[in-house]
């Protein structure tokens, strides 16, 4: 073929691609639980991955790239996972360091300094206050150190549940957590708290204006900043403004299922990505959050296959991971479901094509010009 009638094909094919307009990408990670990008229970007779319900949290640590997750099997141990292939990194059994609490440990995150923060989980049955214990490091967890004990309390003031949903943003002394409540007793818990592991002090937020229903933090939550938290516990998004304890309701859009609960945000070359997981199904959802009160549904993968144990308690957590560029990693676990990694990627939009495609022209006639 004349090479001038290839460069022109070449670039035609290019363009061709950006008229359909951007598009979106969710492949499982093939280098993942043995290449379907799925670890699911048991798989290679693991034991801290089963159907017990005892799994409820996971989170990426950005200082190792490890996964860490938490396991109730044998007592309260947290797992580090190789983020790639989901293979055993280390592991600490931490029961003999928490005390109180239904569970003594539950659910984790990570600061974006790498430090861990692990919740119990407390409710009216027990008599013991909601605990978040810290580690510097993951290698000070997994050296045996004794946590510090950086929240212990009830977030509003009464004995309520909490540690059903977790997050963490920010690092060192602009570290903030947010917990959702959850307890159909109280006509208070229709929000969420903000604790600073700093100082141990918590903003419960509450709402002059309309505000959101009974429990609807409780099983899904995440900030998109520091000052704004999306959650759920299906059905509806609640979107909150908040400056100190005071809220603001700042859109409440519908959820595509009512089993659509567990959440994570992230910005992925510029823009603000919201990811779910249905806690009947383990399908994971992600949504175009540039306007939080209409989330644009953009792409939507399970890795998983066959009968799955039921997830009755609608609980688990869902992380980005590393992300470069318009590519992001991502894991979903959804109790009792094991855990799914998978690739999203945001193909560029119609413009960089455009500049792609004239940067190869212009190559091309330079090397033309070369030639002659």
């Amino acid at each position: 073929m004349n090479k001038r009638i290839l460069a022109v094909s070449v670039v035609t094919a290019v363009l061709g691609l950006a008229l359909h307009g951007q598009t979106f990408t969710l492949t499982p990670l093939s280098s993942f639980g043995g290449g379907d990008g799925w670890l699911s229970p048991g798989e290679g007779g693991i034991t801290y991955l089963g159907t017990g319900s005892l799994e409820r949290g996971l989170a990426y640590n950005p200082a190792t790239g490890n996964l860490l997750l938490v396991s109730r099997n044998g007592g309260v141990g947290v797992y580090g996972l190789d983020a790639a292939t989901g293979a055993l990194v280390d592991s600490e059994n931490v029961n003999g360091r928490l005390a109180g609490g239904t569970f003594l440990g539950s659910m984790i995150g990570t600061g974006t300094d790498g430090a861990l923060y692990l919740a119990n989980l407390t409710s009216t049955s027990s008599s013991s206050p909601f605990k978040i214990y810290s580690w510097a490091s993951e290698s000070s967890l997994f050296n045996g150190d004794a946590p510090a004990l950086a929240h212990s309390g009830d977030p509003i003031g009464v004995t309520g549940r909490f540690g059903d949903s977790f997050d963490v943003i920010g690092g060192g002394s602009s570290t903030r957590i947010a917990v959702g409540a959850g307890n159909t007793a109280l006509t208070t818990d229709n929000s969420f708290a903000v604790i600073n592991p700093n100082d141990a002090s918590v903003s419960y937020v509450t709402y002059a204006g309309t505000a959101p229903a009974q429990g609807d933090f409780r099983l899904g939550l995440t900030f998109t900043d520091a000052d704004t938290v999306v959650g759920t516990q299906g059905g509806v998004f609640r979107v909150v403004d908040f400056t100190g304890t005071a809220g603001t309701l700042a859109g409440s859009p519908a959820t595509l299922s009512l089993s659509e609960r567990l959440m994570d945000y992230a910005t992925i070359g510029g823009v603000g990505y919201l990811a779910t997981v249905d806690t009947a199904s383990s399908l994971v959802r992600i949504y175009d959050l540039t306007d939080p009160s209409n989330p644009a549904l953009v792409a939507s993968a399970n890795n998983t296959s066959g009968i799955l144990t039921s997830n009755g308690n609608g609980v688990g957590q869902v992380k980005f991971g590393a992300i470069t560029g318009n590519s992001a990693t991502l894991y979903a676990m959804s109790a009792n479901q094991g855990i799914q990694a998978m690739t999203f990627t945001v193909v560029p939009e119609p413009e960089e094509y455009a500049m792609m495609a004239a940067g190869g022209l212009i190559a091309f006639g330079v090397w033309r010009r070369f030639r002659r």
